[in-house]
């Protein structure tokens, strides 16, 4: 199966942690935008971090449309969500 996009119960959370509101502008929340694009390259990279809450963020429909460019991360700090993701699941801490 091709999974695509954030769970709901991540959706919920980066929701929750914003208070319903956009990042952008505080207008209420519309959409969940990937920082780090879900490409299949990035996937296969990324694979922890991709659907992470640390690689999502709402934004207004608005502000998704037109400022969606000011949360793209780079693959360097991907690969640092990404080693520490790991880390977790190997119980060890930097």
């Amino acid at each position: 199966m091709n999974k695509t996009g954030f769970s709901d119960s991540v959706k919920q959370d980066i929701f929750q942690s914003q208070n319903g509101f956009c990042k952008n502008c505080l207008n209420p929340a519309h959409s969940c935008h990937h920082k780090l694009p879900q490409n299949k390259a990035n996937r296969a990279k990324y694979g922890l971090f991709i659907d992470s809450p640390m690689n999502g963020v709402f934004l207004c429909f608005s502000c998704h449309s037109s400022k969606a460019h000011k949360y793209k991360i780079t693959e360097q700090e991907a690969e640092v969500y990404e080693d520490y993701l790991r880390s977790l699941l190997n119980d060890t801490v930097f």
